[in-house]
């Protein structure tokens, strides 16, 4: 392999009813798979379990592999799950670490073998490498002494270092055999940042699931004997009802005096007649639409009131100056400015915006640390999804969140979530 590769000008997309069966490879000692007859894997090569055509999958991997040009990478092992399926499809329930190998040529998955199955109806990669299932625990040790030996002797291989999906064991297994580790700050996150047409299709349809929730909880809401745990219950059915993947996160519901209790969420509490706190997404293929929204049963008080007002001129404000060229700071800026100095007593984070998309467990917010605040000096650019968490509190007294999930487009700002965000009285 060389050190570095000329950068590439792109690729057309194979047929995906042309998928190729991938090279099987067997790691460790455990008895052959019998299981895994030709006949049975191509049968399940042909379940085909992926967001998008091959075109796609093409696009991402020459972005990356010319940022690693960039970077002077012989190879990225990437192990965040949601960055796994950005570049390959590959997705399953399975939470143990299972890094994609590219190179300048080539993609490796890394699964136990129970997962090879997942691997044939979702991936895209040029082999699959799987150990014993009952070696999962060590397979961490066996993958990358793999790459070891499919690498040449010091190899630059760049991993990222930030997140907590990245096992600390790996930098060092990397290095014992002989690879030289590079931290990529995000380099496969960075390039998620910036979506194409079919990824916003994917949130645009994530937030008909959302819509579905919102309206399963206002029904729920105005039942006589409501609970936050009622309420719960029905969003997260109306969010899987029509849903073909499930929210990483939440639906968070807090009522009363939980609602100024930052993340606290429903425990079978009659829903107060002030304010409840909601925050949920619909997904679809694992792209994800966050809202938040609050509900009041009765006319709002004062306090709800204040805080409902402090939230809608947030959003509203980001909304109005989000658009291409203009840089986080920026945005925050104005929107600081619109909601000025907060009342004594209120709290809110000042983050008025996060990027969302394609994510995993634990959270929808899985990408790269790009925030619309103050100290983010970045420029938007057209096609960043971001969700607008306009949170304010009044601490253990009680909350209000609204929000929109939003692209940007050349034109300005586009909600993709539907509804105003205003508090919503059952």
């Amino acid at each position: 392999m060389r050190n570095w590769w000329p950068k590439e000008g792109g690729t057309t997309g194979t047929d995906d009813h042309q998928r190729r069966l991938p090279e099987l490879v067997g790691l460790g000692s455990a008895p052959e798979r019998g299981w895994l007859a030709s006949e049975a894997a191509a049968e399940v090569l042909a379940e085909q379990d992926r967001a998008f055509a091959d075109g796609e999958y093409d696009r991402r991997l020459v972005a990356t592999r010319n940022a690693m040009v960039d970077a002077e990478l012989d190879a990225m092992v990437v192990i965040r799950p949601s960055s796994v399926e950005y570049l390959c499809g590959y997705h399953s329930e399975e939470t143990a670490p299972q890094p994609l190998l590219v190179t300048a040529s080539e993609t490796s998955i890394y699964v136990p073998d129970l997962e090879v199955g997942r691997a044939l109806a979702s991936a895209r990669a040029d082999t699959v490498l799987y150990c014993g299932y009952t070696d999962a625990l060590r397979g961490l040790e066996l993958f990358t002494a793999h790459m070891a030996t499919a690498l040449p002797a010091g190899a630059r291989v760049g991993l990222e270092t930030r997140h907590a999906s990245t096992p600390p064991d790996v930098l060092e297994l990397l290095r014992r055999g002989g690879l030289e580790v590079v931290a990529t700050d995000h380099l496969v996150e960075r390039i998620r940042l910036r979506m194409s047409e079919a990824e916003v299709r994917c949130v645009e349809l994530a937030a008909t699931q959302t819509r579905h929730g919102v309206d399963a909880a206002v029904a729920a809401a105005a039942a006589t004997d409501a609970t936050d745990s009622s309420v719960a219950a029905a969003i997260a059915s109306a969010l899987f009802a029509t849903a073909n993947s499930a929210s990483a996160w939440g639906p968070v519901v807090a009522t009363g005096r939980r609602a100024g209790i930052p993340h606290s969420s429903w425990v079978a509490r009659p829903l107060s007649r002030a304010a409840t706190f909601l925050e949920f997404a619909g997904a679809h293929h694992r792209y994800h639409a966050p809202v938040m929204r609050t509900l009041t049963l009765e006319q709002p008080d004062s306090d709800v009131r204040m805080l409902a007002e402090l939230a809608s001129t947030a959003v509203d404000a980001v909304l109005a100056a989000a658009r291409p060229g203009v840089t986080c700071a920026e945005v925050a800026t104005a929107a600081a400015r619109a909601v000025g100095p907060l009342p004594q007593g209120v709290i809110f984070h000042h983050l008025f915006g996060y990027p969302v998309g394609l994510a995993h467990k634990p959270h929808w917010m899985d990408g790269a640390p790009f925030y619309i605040a103050a100290d983010n000096q970045a420029p938007l650019e057209a096609g960043m999804v971001f969700h607008i968490p306009a949170s304010f509190r009044l601490f253990g007294r009680t909350g209000v969140g609204l929000s929109h999930t939003f692209v940007v487009e050349p034109s300005g700002a586009r909600t993709l979530t539907h509804g105003r965000a205003r508090l919503i009285e059952v």
